[in-house]
């Protein structure tokens, strides 16, 4: 080009174009950063898990009765087995088997062959 020098104003011009596309390439980063699907989806979840958490927290406290009975009852159902084998197991120990009638014991030992 020619040897003379470019005017103040239109240095100050495309000074002002390379900050503006700057903060333009910076914001669209932004923008893609923020619209992300994986991005959107956790958005959602943590929202969603947040409001659970609030809700739960309301119900706890405006019936703390209820919430011990459904809690206890959770608690016995998820220890339904142990228990069941706990008390069978106690029962089974507790009553021990009685013959029906000392003539059906005499009779196993008279068949017996020692």
């Amino acid at each position: 080009m020619s040897d003379t020098p470019l005017p103040p104003a239109l240095i100050e011009a495309e000074a002002r174009s390379r900050n503006a596309r700057e903060r333009l390439f910076g914001t669209l980063g932004q923008v893609q950063e923020k619209l992300n699907p994986m991005a959107l989806a956790q958005g959602a979840v943590e929202s969603v898990a947040i409001n659970v958490v609030r809700d739960t927290v309301e119900t706890v406290r405006a019936r703390p009765r209820t919430m011990a009975v459904a809690a206890g009852a959770a608690l016995l159902f998820m220890a339904r087995k142990p228990l069941a084998r706990l008390l069978w197991k106690g029962a089974r120990n507790a009553t021990a088997t009685v013959p029906a009638s000392l003539k059906a014991r005499a009779k196993r030992k008279k068949g017996s062959s020692k």
